[in-house]
């Protein structure tokens, strides 16, 4: 039996309804299609019930609103078609999630928000420091 976590990739192997509403949306549809990729975003029931971000085309958002686009465009990113239950039986895994991230953000969830302005200046300042050692050294004269 396939086990499934927090923000692994999924498919679907059924269709799935689309019941969450998102009217604003380019795909309008009743359901998601075999076959649309989405994101574990909640464990409802562990290793059976699951709540999953569900995507469509390739958009890309502007000052008219959203158009489509190809995923090699700058900004694209893939619209959501919904945030929907979605059972075992009716999904595959297609990527693993990144153990460490995910531990990261259940630690972040449960912090008070004073701590969370430490966490975020300490990430920003290792960030910084390793595009610093990653930048090529100059020749000197």
């Amino acid at each position: 039996m396939e086990q499934f976590n927090l923000l692994d990739r999924v498919r679907l192997l059924e269709p799935v309804p689309l019941k969450s509403g998102f009217d604003n949306a380019l795909t309008v549809a009743d359901r998601a299609p075999i076959g649309t990729v989405g994101t574990i975003v909640e464990v409802l029931e562990p290793a059976q019930v699951f709540l999953v971000e569900l995507f469509g085309d390739w958009v890309k958002l502007e000052a008219e609103g959203l158009r489509r686009a190809a995923a090699s465009e700058e900004g694209a990113f893939r619209e959501t078609l919904g945030v929907e239950v979605v059972k075992r039986q009716q999904m595959i895994l297609l990527k693993r999630a990144d153990v460490v991230k995910v531990g990261l953000f259940r630690l972040l969830d449960e912090m008070p928000e004073e701590l969370l302005e430490e966490v975020q200046t300490f990430a920003e300042s290792l960030s910084y420091r390793h595009q610093e050692m990653s930048k090529p050294m100059e020749p000197t004269g």
